[in-house]
Formats: C-alpha cells, sequence, structure tokens
C-alpha cells in the first residue's frame, strides 16, 4: 500500500483527478487520501501517479524562492535596517547633545540662585520658581535644565503640584532636601 501523505493536497487532487475520483473540497487531507486509496486503483497505476506528483511537487520550479533564498533576503533587510537604526541614533544623539549656545555659568548662576532662594525643607510649585527676580534673564529652558540638574544632583525631589508650567510634563512641584 502507497504513502500518500507525503503528497500535498494539490497533488492529490490532481492525482484523483487523473484517475477520475470526485472528491469533496470540503474534505481534509486524510479523507480524500482514504478515497483514492479505496477507489479500487491498480497498485502499479496508483504508484507510478504517486512518482509523478511526487517529483512535480520536490521539484524547484526556476525562479521559485528556496529557503536558503528567503534567508539571505531575510538577512538583506536585517542589514538594511540596522543602518537605518544606526543612522537614526545618531541623529537622535545630534538632538540630544548639549547645545553649545548655553553658558554652563548660566547653568550655575541659575542654580546658585534656586539654592538660595528656596532652604531645605521648603518646596515651591515652578509657577513661583519661573517669578524669582534673579531668574528673570534667563530663558526658561533654560532654568528647567538648570532644575533637573539639580534634581540628578539629589538636591531637590519633584512631584506634581498645582503648577500651570510643568518641567517635563508632570514636574509641578520642588521639595529641597
Amino acid at each position: 500500500m502507497i504513502n500518500l501523505n507525503s503528497l500535498i493536497v494539490k497533488n492529490i487532487e490532481k492525482l484523483a483527478q487523473e484517475c477520475k475520483i470526485t472528491l469533496k473540497k470540503s474534505a481534509r487531507k486524510p479523507d480524500k487520501i482514504k478515497t483514492i486509496l479505496n477507489a479500487g486503483i491498480p497498485e502499479d497505476k496508483l504508484k507510478q501517479l504517486y512518482e509523478k506528483y511526487f517529483n512535480e511537487q520536490s521539484a524547484v520550479k526556476p525562479g521559485s524562492i528556496t529557503t536558503a533564498n528567503r534567508l539571505k533576503l531575510i538577512e538583506d533587510q536585517i542589514k538594511f535596517m540596522m543602518t537605518k537604526i544606526d543612522e537614526f541614533d545618531v541623529k537622535l544623539a545630534n538632538l540630544r547633545s548639549p547645545d553649545s549656545s548655553i553658558d554652563t555659568n548660566d547653568i550655575l548662576d541659575i542654580k546658585n540662585v534656586i539654592k538660595s532662594k528656596i532652604l531645605p525643607g521648603k518646596s515651591i510649585t515652578v509657577d513661583e520658581l519661573l517669578n524669582i527676580k534673579g531668574l528673570n534673564k534667563f530663558t526658561r529652558d533654560l532654568i528647567y535644565k538648570a532644575v533637573m540638574d539639580l534634581v540628578d544632583e539629589e538636591i531637590f525631589d519633584v512631584s506634581e503640584g498645582n503648577s500651570k508650567n510643568k518641567i517635563q510634563g508632570y514636574i509641578g512641584r520642588l521639595i529641597r532636601r
């Protein structure tokens, strides 16, 4: 008895059509094989048709993509994506790099003003911070940068607060440690 399981469904249907056997379209592969085997086709003819369709499905058609070709294509796509990610990282790093126009002395001045106006244990909203007289001459972005430096240096704790102005979208209150 020939094992037709190695044939794909399309070739099983071709084999049945060549033997003038009608198969239900909705039938599953094992049911189609069972129908063919129970049709009483001579063993040698069935073997010949099996070999014909097995060889047909085994032969690699020109232009068809083999597993090795698919793998090569995927590797090329990954290389391309990695180069794009690297380019993006470089652009992002350039955007994140500190402005050369920012004077570090200005940031130090801002930090000193903030530390002198807010004593340990006291807190201030960002709105109140922006209204401190000594900070009027500095830009808001420079003040925010100085505040984030003070937070990184663990001089201030932050929380959401009742402030119209927020630093990084959520910091509304600064608490001096």
